[in-house]
Parts: structure tokens; C-alpha cells; sequence
């Protein structure tokens, strides 16, 4: 079968349970096109005017720079994995964490990604209101039915859905700095916080990095559809730095001119800049709102039908359907309201788990022979003493980054187990073994 005539069909197949074959596979640009789109959105204006507001301008882009890369050394080796192997996350995950323990890691990442599917659904509706004066019920179900549809059709709409969402993110975001510098201060670089007890440079790359610590993790549900490794982690850096680093950047620079009236709580919101001027722009601004936040929507509801088809044997486009309705019905209750600290549990409990993924699947077990296994005690003892150790310094040293102390110590902590039990790479470092 040709890839020409595989890319002709709108509901391709979407390999839940296995590999993608090679003749599904994606070139570079369809791949890139799919990370591109995600990260450039209003959401993360929001973190970096957050992290300007505390840390002032030149600070806060710096956090925003090294919190992009410590994504893209996570993201760009778990898509390498993904695309020498076609596996999706949960795939992926069986192999690390074995046959039976993978449920808990993909049911926990699976159902976060669902909560954040519901954020963007809530934002929506809380953004039309605010900005437009819209009824916040019925944008927020147009919202959810909108995005649920272009889950339905796969990873194809998702990356068409890309190549709208970042130029017209490029576009509203020059609009809308344009305006803040003309009714603010100029000065941005000499923008700074008069805040007490700001957040520290640690804790801002933390924030950043947890801005996409689930869906990055999940990242092989995107790359494996990659010709090879290499064209894989390529396609991240579309995301990290480059597209999330742009984003947030934008954010920071509106919150520096001065024209956001509580950037502390709103952060880098650069709707209200672009409401009340004219038809064209509030059209322009409406269809902003929904492809940009439509885009995460999207991916993130992805992410979660994956998974959760897979766990469940079922068909991805089904429970996308059943999950979309709760991720609308979690939406109206009004989720985003907890933003911050959804976020600070995510910079807490997931970057373990991708250093754990790499550090089994690139460095350890580069080859596929090994015989899964229902259980990889090692996984989740590096788990829970990283994540113990990062809730620890979470609140006893919250001046260092939390998302890197969950990165190294599990990095650390599994060279290390692997060391104590080497030649066990079966049964010394698993139980019940599986044919």
C-alpha cells in the first residue's frame, strides 16, 4: 500500500494496540506540524505572564528557555524511542513497567491528560465570556463538542489543525503586543515584579516544564507516527523550544508592558488587550479562542483516547466519544479554576516517569528481545522515591526546580537499581514472566 493512497483516506486506522506500520508512517513536516500547534496557545501565554509577573522580564525568559530545553532532552528522547519503534505511550509503557503495572501509569497520565482536555473546554467558555460577554454555558459545550469532533478523526486533523493553529497564534499575538506597547510601557526589558514573596527561578522552570510534562511524557502517541527515530525527535523541536518558548514569550512581553490589570492571577491573558476594537478583530479574536485553545483540546483528548483504548481493548474514535462527554461535564464544573495547582502536581508526580522510560528503553534495554513481564518492581520503587523526594523538596526547598530533582533522582535511582540487580534483566527485575 502507498503512502500516497493511505494519507487519501480521512479515517485512517489509528493503531491503538499496535505499531504503526511503515507505510502509515508520516514525513517530518506532518509530525512537526502536530507538536508546532500544540504548544502555541493562549494557555501558555498565561504560564509565562505568571512567571514574568514574579520574576520580572529578562528572569522570567530565561526560566522559560531552560524550562523549553529540559523538555525537549525528555520529549525529543522518549519520540526517539517512539519512532524506531512505532509504539504509542501504552506500548511503550508495558515494557518498562510491565503487562499489568503499565495500567496504573497510563490510567494516571491518561486520566490527567482528560483533565486538561476539560481545562481547555473551561477556558473557552470562561475566555468568551470575559473577553466577548458570550453565555459561559454555551460556549464552553460548543467548545467541547467542536473539539471532540476533530479528536474523532485522528491524528490527521490534529496536524492540519497545527498548521492553522501556530500562524494564527504568530498573527493575534503581534496584534495584541502591538496594541500593549502603544497603551503601555515599552520598556520591556526593564519590566520588574513589585511582588513579595515571588516565585523562585526554580519553581519558574518547573512551571514551564509542567506545563506539558503529561502530554510530553505521552509524546510517542504523536512520534510514532515518524518514518524513523531521528525524524521523530526532530519533530519536538518544533515544540521545544521553539513553539512553547514563542508562546510564552508573548505572554511575558504583554504582562511587561503593563496593560494586564493582575497579571500575578491572570498571567499573560492577552485577550482583554484585543477586545472592544472593531468587528474585524473581535471575529478574529472569537476564531483565535477556538482554534487556539482547540488545539491542546485536541491533543490532549488524543492522548487520553489512546491510552484509555488502549487499557480497555476498545476502539480510539468510541472512547473518545465517552471521554470527550466527561472532560465536557468535568468543564462546566468550572476545573480551570485550580490551574496552578493542577500544574504543581503534574511538576511533582509525572517527570519520573519519562526519565524512568528512558533510562530503560535507550540506555539499558536498547533492544526489543527482552519477554514482557506483569510487573516491574524497580519502575515503580524509582517512581515513588523520586516523586517522594520531589514533593519533599516541593515544600522544604522550593527554590530549586522540582522537575529537574524528578528527572535526576530517578535517572540516579534507576542506573542505580539496574546496577544491583545486572543480569536480571527478566526475572531479576520483574515478576511472572509472560510468553
Amino acid at each position: 500500500m502507498s503512502t500516497n493512497n493511505v494519507d487519501k483516506k480521512l479515517l485512517d486506522p489509528e493503531f491503538e494496540h499496535v505499531s504503526v506500520p511503515m507505510e502509515y508512517r508520516k514525513k517530518l513536516s506532518s509530525v512537526a506540524a502536530v507538536w508546532f500547534g500544540f504548544p502555541m496557545v493562549l494557555t501558555s501565554a498565561v504560564i509565562g505572564g505568571l512567571i514574568t509577573a514574579q520574576l520580572g522580564f529578562k528572569a522570567g525568559a530565561l526560566a522559560m528557555l531552560v524550562g523549553n530545553l529540559l523538555l525537549f532532552l525528555m520529549v525529543g528522547l522518549l519520540s526517539y524511542d517512539a519512532g524506531r519503534t512505532g509504539m504509542n505511550f501504552s506500548l511503550t509503557a508495558q515494557k518498562t513497567f510491565g503487562r499489568s503495572g503499565y495500567y496504573i501509569v497510563s490510567g494516571l497520565l491518561s486520566t490527567v491528560v482528560i483533565g486538561w482536555f476539560a481545562l481547555q473546554v473551561g477556558l473557552t467558555g470562561a475566555t468568551m465570556h470575559g473577553s466577548f460577554g458570550a453565555s459561559l454555558i454555551l460556549m464552553t459545550v460548543i467548545g467541547g463538542i467542536l473539539y471532540v469532533a476533530v479528536t474523532y478523526v485522528g491524528i490527521k486533523a490534529l496536524s492540519f489543525l497545527g498548521w492553522i493553529a501556530a500562524p494564527f497564534y504568530i498573527l493575534i499575538a503581534i496584534i495584541a503586543i502591538v496594541m500593549a506597547v502603544k497603551d503601555g510601557n515599552s520598556d520591556i526589558l526593564g519590566y520588574h515584579p513589585h511582588v513579595t514573596n515571588a516565585m523562585s527561578f526554580g519553581a519558574a522552570v518547573t512551571l514551564v516544564f509542567a506545563g506539558f510534562a503529561d502530554s510530553g511524557t505521552m509524546t510517542a502517541d504523536f512520534t510514532r507516527w515518524a518514518k524513523n527515530g531521528r525524524e521523530a525527535s526532530l519533530s519536538t523541536i518544533f515544540a521545544f523550544p521553539i513553539g512553547n518558548f514563542i508562546a510564552e514569550l508573548v505572554g511575558g512581553i504583554v504582562v511587561a508592558t503593563g496593560v494586564i490589570p493582575n497579571p500575578t492571577s491572570t498571567g499573560g491573558d492577552f485577550m482583554s488587550v484585543l477586545a472592544g476594537h472593531g468587528p474585524l478583530l473581535t471575529i478574529l479574536s472569537i476564531l483565535f479562542v477556538f482554534i487556539n485553545l482547540g488545539s491542546v483540546g485536541t491533543h490532549c483528548l488524543y492522548n487520553g483516547a489512546v491510552g484509555w483504548s488502549h487499557m480497555t481493548g476498545k476502539n480510539m474514535r468510541t472512547i473518545t466519544l465517552v471521554i470527550g462527554v466527561v472532560g465536557l461535564i468535568v468543564a462546566v464544573s468550572g476545573i480551570y479554576n485550580h490551574f496552578f495547582d493542577w500544574l504543581v502536581l503534574l511538576g511533582v508526580v509525572i517527570p519520573p516517569v519519562g526519565s524512568i522510560i528512558i533510562m530503560d528503553r535507550l540506555v539499558f534495554r536498547k533492544s526489543e528481545s527482552a519477554a514482557l513481564v506483569n510487573w516491574r518492581p524497580l519502575a515503580f520503587i524509582v517512581w515513588a522515591l523520586s516523586a517522594g523526594i520531589s514533593l519533599f523538596a516541593n515544600f522544604y526547598s522550593p527554590q530549586y526546580s522540582v522537575a529537574v530533582v524528578g528527572l535526576v533522582t530517578s535517572a540516579i535511582f534507576y542506573g542505580i537499581g539496574r546496577m544491583l540487580v545486572k543480569g536480571g534483566s527478566g526475572a531479576a527485575t520483574g515478576i511472572k514472566e509472560t510468553v
